[in-house]
C-alpha cells in the first residue's frame, strides 16, 4: 500500500460514505468522526427529540421486543410493571404491549408468541384518552414501527432489538423514544423500566454525545469480540496490512474496514472505516461474501433458534420466509401427534417433507408411504386393510397385511388422498376414528397406532363442496394443515436448492465436481419452474449427464418453455402488476416508501396487493 496520510484517509472516508475512527500503536482512540458516532448510535440525530428524564407512574409505554432478553436487559418479570402478569412469557418470546408504568388500575394490552407466528407482521393498536398508538413487528423486514397519532418511530434490526416509546401519562406527549446504539447509552428497555434515566436525544443546546470516545481504550468503546481479534490482529502487523468483514461491534452488525499503518510517523496505528447495515447490504450485491456473512448472522427469530437446532431442516432446502414457515409447521408437527395434511402442487416435495415430519420422533419405526392415485379403485380397500386366506378370487392363500398393518407404531402417508373413491372415504374415516382396522374378509378387529399423514395437490375444499370428498373425513385429516409454496414463489431459493440437488446427483453417481456457470443459474432463477422440484432435479440430471467437463452452461439445461395456455384479462392485468410492482422495488432496493410513490399506491393497497401477489419484501 502507497504511503499515505490521515488527511487522505479522511477523505477517503468521507468518499466512502463511511464512518471513520483512528486507533493509535497502544490501541487508544485518537480520532472518532461524526459520522462513525451516528452509525453507532453514540450521537443522536433526526428530526425527532426529547429532553433528559425518567419513566414515571402513569406514563404510556409503548413496548415492543422480537426476542425479550436477549438485547434489551429485559426479564419476563419486568412486564409486571406494564401490569402484565403472565406466566406463560419467557425469555425469548416475541412480546407487543402497550401499558401504563407502574398504573394498578390500567388495563394494559398485548400479545406475546413464544414461537411460531402465522403472520410475519403483527399488530398491536388501541385508544388511550382518544390517542391512538398502535406497534407493529415485521419479521421478515425486520423492523418495529410505533405510531403515535400518525407519527413513526422506527427500529430496524439484524438479530434482535427491544423498542420503546414513552409518553408522558398526563400531557400525552411523546417523552421519550429508542433509537439506535442504545446499548452504548446504557438505554436498553429493562434497564429503563427499572428506573433508570435517559439522556437526551437531538437538542442543539444538550450535549448528546453521550459516551466518550477519544482518547479512551478502542476496548472501552468499540466492544466486540471479533471485532476486537481482528484490531489487536492488525495492530500487531507490519505496514500495509489490511481487511475487510462483516463484525459485530456492540450487537450491531457492520461492514468493517480496517487499515495499517507502520511509517514510524505520529500517524501510525489503525484506520477503521464502517459502514452500517443498510450501506453493508447495498455492498454485498458487489460482494456474495458479504452477503452470506449477513444472513448467516442474522435469524428470524419469529421462528425462533428450534429451527436451526432441528437436524431434519437441513434436508428441506429453503432459505426464504415461506420455507421457513413450511419447516417451523413441521417441526411443531412432528412433536405431536396430531393429523397432518400437507398441500401443494405436484414435484413440490410432499413425500419428503412427510418423511422428514415422521423421522424426528420416528426415525426407527415404520414409514409406509401410499400413492392412492396408482391403486386401481377395486383394490384399495384390500391394500390399506389387507385380507384374510380366501377373502376374494385370486387372493393369496395365507392372507396379507394391509398398508396400515405395515405402518403400525410409525406413520402412513396417503399421497393423493383426494383421488379415494367415495365409497372407501367411509371406511377411511372410520379408521381414523376408531383407531383399527378390518381385513377384507374378516370381521375381527385389529388395533393400530398408527401416525397418518396425508397430501393433495387438489384444493379438498372445493372438492367438498361439489360432494366429491366427505366432509367429515376432510375436518378429520385436517387437523395441521402445511401448504408447500412452488418454486416460481420461492425464487430465493432456487439457486441454494439447484446447488444442493446438483451435489446429490453426484455423489449418488460418484461423478465428479461440476458447477453452475452464472449464464447458467441466472436461466434456472428466471424459470417458472412448472413441474417444481421434481422437474428440477430432471434437468439438473439430464444436464450432468450432457456436460463432459467441469461447467454446466446454458446449453446443458436445455430447458424449454411451456406452451402458452389461454389467459384471463384480469389474470394478464394482475401478473403485470405483479410484475411492475417487483421491478420498482428492486429498482428502490427493496425501500417500500419509495417503491409506493413511483407507483402512486396508498399504503393499504400496495400491501394489499403484496399480500395477493405474493411479493417478499426484503
Amino acid at each position: 500500500m502507497k504511503s499515505i496520510g490521515a488527511d487522505t484517509i479522511k477523505t477517503i472516508a468521507k468518499g466512502m460514505n463511511a464512518g471513520y475512527i483512528y486507533v493509535d500503536n497502544d490501541g487508544i482512540i485518537g480520532d472518532f468522526s461524526e459520522l462513525a458516532k451516528e452509525i453507532l448510535g453514540i450521537k443522536t440525530s433526526g428530526h425527532q427529540k426529547h429532553d433528559v428524564g425518567r419513566i414515571e407512574p402513569g406514563d404510556i409505554v409503548i413496548f415492543a421486543d422480537n426476542d425479550l432478553g436477549n438485547d434489551d436487559m429485559m426479564r419476563p418479570i419486568d412486564m409486571k410493571c406494564l401490569n402484565i402478569s403472565d406466566k406463560g412469557i419467557n425469555q425469548g418470546d416475541i412480546v407487543l404491549a402497550i401499558g401504563r408504568y407502574k398504573d394498578r388500575s390500567a388495563k394494559p394490552v398485548y400479545k406475546t408468541f413464544s414461537s411460531y407466528v402465522p403472520e410475519t407482521l403483527i399488530r398491536l393498536k388501541t385508544k388511550i384518552d382518544k390517542l391512538e398508538l398502535s406497534v407493529s413487528l415485521d419479521c421478515e423486514s425486520r423492523s418495529i414501527k410505533v405510531t403515535v397519532a400518525g407519527e413513526v418511530y422506527g427500529m430496524d434490526y439484524l438479530e434482535s432489538v427491544g423498542h420503546l416509546v414513552v409518553l408522558d401519562g398526563k400531557t400525552k406527549e411523546v417523552k421519550f423514544f429508542q433509537a439506535k446504539g442504545y446499548g452504548y447509552r446504557g438505554e436498553e428497555a429493562g434497564e429503563l423500566l427499572r428506573g433508570k434515566g435517559y439522556q437526551s436525544k437531538n437538542i442543539e443546546e444538550k450535549s448528546t454525545e453521550l459516551v466518550p470516545t477519544v482518547g479512551m481504550s478502542a476496548g472501552e468503546v468499540l466492544k466486540g469480540k471479533e471485532f476486537q481479534h481482528e484490531l489487536a490482529t492488525l495492530l500487531s502487523a507490519e505496514d500495509g496490512a489490511e481487511i475487510q468483514k462483516v463484525l459485530e461491534i456492540y450487537r450491531r452488525w457492520m461492514l468493517v474496514k480496517m487499515m495499517r499503518i507502520k511509517k514510524g510517523t505520529k500517524d501510525d496505528g489503525v484506520y477503521i472505516f464502517i459502514r452500517d447495515r443498510e450501506l453493508a447490504q447495498k455492498a454485498a450485491r458487489a460482494g456474495a461474501v458479504l452477503k452470506e456473512k449477513i444472513e448467516n448472522a442474522s435469524r428470524l427469530t419469529a421462528y425462533k433458534d428450534e429451527v436451526a437446532e432441528i437436524e431434519f431442516l437441513k434436508n428441506i432446502v429453503g432459505n426464504s420466509v415461506k420455507m421457513q414457515k413450511v419447516k417451523q409447521l413441521a417441526y411443531k408437527a412432528a412433536n405431536t401427534r396430531f393429523n397432518v395434511i400437507i398441500t401443494g402442487e405436484s414435484g413440490t416435495g410432499k413425500t419428503k417433507l412427510a418423511r422428514e415430519i415422521h423421522s424426528i420422533k420416528g426415525e426407527n419405526t415404520p414409514f409406509v408411504t401410499v400413492a392412492c392415485n396408482a391403486i386401481a379403485p377395486s383394490l384399495i380397500e384390500s391394500e390399506l386393510f389387507g385380507y384374510v386366506p380366501g377373502a376374494f378370487t385370486g387372493a393369496d392363500a395365507k392372507g396379507k397385511k394391509g398398508f396400515f398393518e405395515e405402518a403400525n407404531g410409525g406413520t402412513i402417508f396417503l399421497d393423493e388422498i383426494g383421488e379415494i373413491p367415495p365409497e372407501m372415504q367411509i371406511k377411511l374415516l372410520n379408521v381414523l376414528q376408531d383407531k383399527r382396522i378390518y381385513r377384507v374378509g374378516s370381521t375381527k378387529p385389529i388395533d393400530i397406532d398408527v401416525r397418518v399423514i396425508t397430501a393433495s395437490n387438489r384444493n379438498l375444499e372445493e372438492e367438498v363442496k361439489k360432494g366429491r370428498f366427505r366432509q367429515d373425513l376432510y375436518y378429520r385429516i385436517n387437523v395441521f394443515p402445511i401448504a408447500l409454496p412452488p418454486l416460481r414463489e420461492r425464487k430465493k431459493d432456487l439457486q441454494l436448492l439447484a446447488e444442493s440437488i446438483l451435489r446429490n446427483l453426484l455423489a449418488a453417481y460418484g461423478m465428479d465436481e461440476k458447477k453452475f456457470a452464472e449464464e447458467a443459474m441466472e436461466i434456472i432463477t428466471a424459470y417458472d419452474w412448472p413441474g417444481n422440484v421434481r422437474e428440477l432435479e430432471n434437468i439438473i440430471e439430464r444436464a450432468i449427464t450432457l456436460c463432459d467437463g467441469t461447467t454446466i452452461y446454458a446449453e446443458h439445461l436445455m430447458i424449454s418453455k411451456p406452451e402458452r395456455q389461454a389467459v384471463s384479462l384480469k389474470a394478464r392485468v394482475e401478473a403485470g402488476e405483479k410484475k411492475i410492482i417487483e421491478e420498482v422495488l428492486i429498482k428502490h432496493n427493496g425501500n417500500r416508501k419509495k417503491a409506493m410513490q413511483e407507483l402512486e399506491l396508498s399504503k393499504s393497497v400496495f400491501y394489499d396487493k403484496v399480500k395477493r401477489y405474493g411479493i417478499e419484501l426484503e
